[in-house]
């Protein structure tokens, strides 16, 4: 039997996922990824840490397996930040993450002075405070003597990449953001002029395609994972690329949303009109064919965490499963709207369809009359008003053909009829929930000459539809209407 392996270092958790040819998952390992978050805006993670957790991950995947039966290697993982090298491809420090917000002054600088223009016209994206350029003008100001070190700049997937094969490359999707020129796929000086960071252009890898070859497994690697020595690795990619491939997604057109602990409005694309002030971002697709324009809100399925963790006596519980019975046994009966109450899901600011690192979440409408009921109703519907919003902003209608939704609020049938009922839009969710693993193993097997990644990806799933109830069409638009309105409203609030 032959199997391909998929790893996705994830931001608090790494996997490593086996399969067959026909898509079949035979094996998973998994091991926790430590985040130091400290006030101030600080969240890091140490470099040899994550390493050692996808030896874990790995190890825990192929227990029991022949080695010599893995033909290849794929892997993703978590975008942007700041993954930093010294001249010997060592970590000059923890690697500062894409949640990171200590450079958010410098942010508003840049859309303040205008500054930012250059880079929206280069990579079609608002930038946000946990991207490279931006933490490397910060670290220029507030830690010179550790900027000064850097001699590589990689992302997670590219330093997975290094620890497995001695190489270092970084691909299409991962190199998008912030200085990539999405035309002629070179990063633009402008861009780099606008962060202060023209002495990283050397540092910067020539951006590849995520399915082609890396390197191999090397001896130490080998010691310290269980793959064999010499196994094929393809180059990494960011994780929502590897999930768009495991959905076998390369059409223009085709519309896919997240949600999880974030929420992404994923669209593919063949052209970009580059703007001033761009809805969300954009990144190649993982085969740097297609574009992915992506509308991230910040805050997803968190805000439901939250809300459920204020309330541990009604709302907590064992599993998430327990946790999700129990708000929507008490949630079920309000009707659209939550009698009122509107919730605004910025917990940790926001970056799509507006950026502002200074937004905070806040409940309107409440009365004497208003009931945990109504608050968590609000709460769901907050986040299906923030993906409305984020394809309004970017297309000025919602979608006329359904949407693929996963992630771990995609579990939720109540919240699912909602999010359809809100974009009145079939909402397809697949049961199967390893996308990015898949994907991630397919562009390894791609890499190794199986065939192209989408095509080899396509396999047989179990999906759930949810249709819309045109009866609460109404409700909805009104309810969103006056999301919209106050989310607009509170803008002047928070700078303020």
């Amino acid at each position: 039997m032959a199997y391909w392996l998929g790893i996705d270092a994830g931001t608090t958790a790494i996997k490593a996922g086996l399969y067959s040819a026909d898509g079949v998952q035979v094996a998973l390992g998994e091991a926790p990824s430590k985040v130091d978050v400290r006030t101030g805006g600080k969240s890091e993670q140490d470099m040899d840490g994550v390493w050692s957790s996808v030896c874990s991950a790995i190890r825990k995947a192929i227990d029991g397996i022949d080695p010599s039966q893995i033909e290849s290697v794929g892997l993703c993982a978590q975008g942007d930040g700041l993954w930093a090298l010294n001249n010997e491809k060592r970590p000059i420090g923890p690697a500062i993450l894409w949640n990171d917000t200590r450079a958010s002054t410098g942010i508003s600088n840049l859309y303040e002075t205008g500054r930012a223009k250059a880079i929206s016209h280069a990579c079609n994206t608002s930038i946000w405070p946990g991207t490279s350029g931006a933490i490397y003008q910060w670290l220029r100001q507030n830690a010179p003597a550790t900027a000064d070190q850097i001699t590589h700049v990689t992302y997670c997937a590219g330093w997975v990449g290094l620890c497995l094969t001695g190489e270092l490359a970084t691909d299409f999707s991962d190199a998008s953001i912030p200085f990539l020129d999405l035309t002629s796929k070179e990063y633009a000086p402008e861009a780099l002029d606008a962060l202060d960071a023209r002495a990283l252009q050397p540092t910067l890898s020539k951006p590849r395609s995520a399915d082609s070859a890396l390197g191999q497994i090397t001896e130490e690697a080998a010691a310290a994972t269980g793959l064999k020595a010499g196994t094929p690795v393809s180059v990494g990619t960011l994780d929502l690329s590897a999930m768009i491939v495991g959905m076998g997604m390369d059409q223009p057109g085709e519309t896919m949303m997240i949600l999880g602990t974030t929420a992404v409005v994923n669209i593919l694309t063949e052209t970009i009109t580059p703007s001033d002030l761009p809805v969300g971002a954009t990144a190649f697709h993982a085969t740097a064919g297609l574009m992915t324009r992506i509308l991230a809100p910040t805050t997803g399925a968190a805000a439901f965490d939250w809300f459920c963790a204020l309330h541990p006596q009604t709302l907590g519980g064992e599993t998430p499963s327990e946790i999700a019975q129990k708000l929507n046994a008490l949630t079920q009966d309000v009707p659209p709207g939550a009698n009122g109450v509107t919730f605004l899901p910025y917990l940790n600011g926001e970056r799509a369809p507006f950026v502002a690192p200074e937004a905070r979440g806040v409940f309107f409408g409440l009365s004497q009359s208003s009931t945990k009921a109504d608050m968590g109703r609000a709460v769901m519907e907050g986040s299906a008003f923030s993906l409305r919003h984020c394809l309004i902003a970017e297309q000025g209608t919602l979608p006329d053909s359904p949407v693929r939704l996963t992630g771990g609020g995609a579990r939720n049938a109540l919240w699912c009829q909602i999010i359809a009922d809100t974009m009145q839009t079939p909402i397809i969710v697949c049961t199967a929930s390893d996308h990015g693993l898949w994907g991630a193993a397919c562009l390894g097997a791609s890499a190794n000459g199986k065939g192209a990644a989408c095509d080899l990806a396509k396999r047989t799933e179990d999906s759930l539809r949810y249709d819309p109830d045109p009866g609460l069409a109404a409700a909805y638009d009104t309810a969103f209407e006056r999301y919209r309105h106050l989310s607009d409203s509170c803008r002047d609030i928070w700078k303020f």
